[in-house]
């Protein structure tokens, strides 16, 4: 069941009301403090939450390489994870130091793209496309500023009352209440472990699996095979 979502001015309102205390013994700005620092904490826990995917078309211009990742999304993309071309080939990665070996030290190519490269937070294709394509592109964006913006919580509302936790226990902290900030960062520490087993486990479509590896149907042109 989906709850009523908490935003900075929420989070810091219910600090107050668990810790009974006011602007004059720890400011606002100090407890925004706090919030970031455990959101971050959060986010640094997996680099690919499901909360942050996105995804983008763009088309290349003749005879360009690199293309800026914000000039098609409005996303603060950190991560690009998938490139399909208009045949739904899927592009491969190569890092950026192969490429230069590669491509960019003989004299340049020019063909349908096949490898993709990250540098710069540019997406360099090889070889140079020849023409105009467009090619769908999957990846992670950067959580919002919502801190700042005073919006919901960037991310599931199981988020929303472990920070209400984690904020107190460094309030606690930094009054030399060591147990009572422990318990407090216990149960932060508890309710993120649960969030995150939950954001994380495979879907409940998915397959089990119990030896032999995963089987998958395949398309052969005119119908699907059996699984293989």
């Amino acid at each position: 069941m989906s709850q009523v979502r908490m935003t900075r001015t929420d989070i810091i309102n219910s600090v107050r009301e668990i810790t009974e205390m006011d602007s004059s013994d720890v400011s606002d700005a100090i407890l925004q403090l706090y919030i970031r620092d455990g959101y971050n904490r959060i986010i640094d826990l997996e680099r690919r939450w499901n909360f942050l995917e996105v995804s983008f078309s763009m088309t290349t211009t003749t005879n360009q390489q690199a293309y800026t990742i914000n000039d098609f999304t409005a996303d603060d993309v950190r991560e690009v994870v998938s490139i399909l071309d208009q045949d739904n080939a899927r592009l491969d990665y190569i890092s950026y130091d192969v490429a230069e070996e590669q491509f960019l030290v003989s004299e340049e190519s020019f063909s349908d793209p096949q490898f993709y490269s990250m540098w710069a937070d540019q997406i360099h294709l090889f070889p140079v496309p020849s023409s105009a394509i467009t090619l769908l592109v999957r990846g992670y964006r950067a959580p919002n500023d919502w801190v700042t913006s005073d919006t919901i919580v960037d991310g599931p509302d199981a988020f929303d009352i472990p920070l209400v936790y984690y904020v107190v226990s460094r309030v606690y902290q930094a009054q030399e209440e060591a147990q009572t900030a422990a318990i407090y960062q216990g149960s932060f520490n508890e309710a993120i472990a649960i969030a995150r087993k939950d954001l994380t486990r495979p879907p409940s479509a998915a397959p089990t699996v119990f030896a032999g590896g995963p089987r998958m149907r395949r398309w052969k042109g005119s119908d699907w095979n059996s699984y293989s």
